[in-house]
């Protein structure tokens, strides 16, 4: 009777598979992603999300990233130059509008909002005290480092739909973002040779250096992988 009960619930549980399967693409309302820039690009973290397709025109999602020492592989920790205090969370809910219907390439235009606290405990570092007024960098022994991101981004978003729900989404977009990064319990302060740069090119890293808020324009580049079901 057992053995009856189980290979009733297995046939069943199959045949479940089998359907889900064999669903169309437009039929499948369901996206789980995952973000390969986010585990490869400095500073790591994992990051998942899902999207709900409330129907053909508009979509809700969300993404939810978590990056931390223990985390990150080991092969990974000298590139990224994380400490042992490491730790990084982001979330981000998306509101979308498909542009185009049918076909295996669907384009939608989004908006989201994000929040990102990063954290770590920095060792032989520098950088650019919020009081500074000669663009003159700052080296430590060891510092502690905290920097809060939030905005708005615009994005646009390809759903490459390959086989049997597997889907590829790059993402460009651009908006608008709000820093602010704080040292403290710093150890062994001293004046640097080096300068900061304020360019825009050339101070991608240093916005990490530099202390205190700023308001600036944000450019949000992703590349994800997902299942849709």
């Amino acid at each position: 009777m057992k053995n009856n009960f189980l290979l009733f619930l297995f046939v069943i549980g199959f045949g479940q598979i089998l359907f889900a399967q064999e669903k169309s693409n437009d039929n499948r309302k369901n996206v789980i992603t995952f973000s390969v820039l986010s585990a490869t690009l400095s500073p790591p973290r994992w990051t998942f999300g899902y999207i709900y397709k409330i129907n053909e025109r508009y979509w809700v999602g969300s993404e939810i990233g978590y990056g931390s020492y223990k985390s990150i592989p080991v092969s990974h920790k000298p590139k990224y130059k994380i400490n042992d205090d490491y730790q990084l969370f982001e979330i981000r809910p998306e509101f979308f509008v498909n542009v185009n219907y049918g076909g295996k390439v669907k384009h939608l235009i989004s908006s989201e909002i994000y929040y990102i606290h990063h954290t770590d405990r920095l060792e032989d570092g520098q950088f650019y005290p919020n009081n500074n007024s000669n663009s003159r960098l700052y080296a430590f022994d060891e510092a502690d480092y905290k920097r809060i991101k939030y905005g708005l981004n615009i994005n646009y978003n390809v759903f490459i739909q390959l086989h049997k729900g597997l889907v590829l989404i790059p993402k460009f977009g651009l908006g608008i973002k709000h820093r602010n990064v704080k040292y403290s319990n710093i150890t062994d302060l001293q004046g640097d040779d080096g300068f900061i740069f304020d360019n825009f090119m050339g101070g991608l890293e240093n916005h990490y250096k530099k202390e205190g808020s700023a308001t600036d324009f944000n450019l949000n580049l992703n590349f994800k992988i997902a299942y849709q079901f």
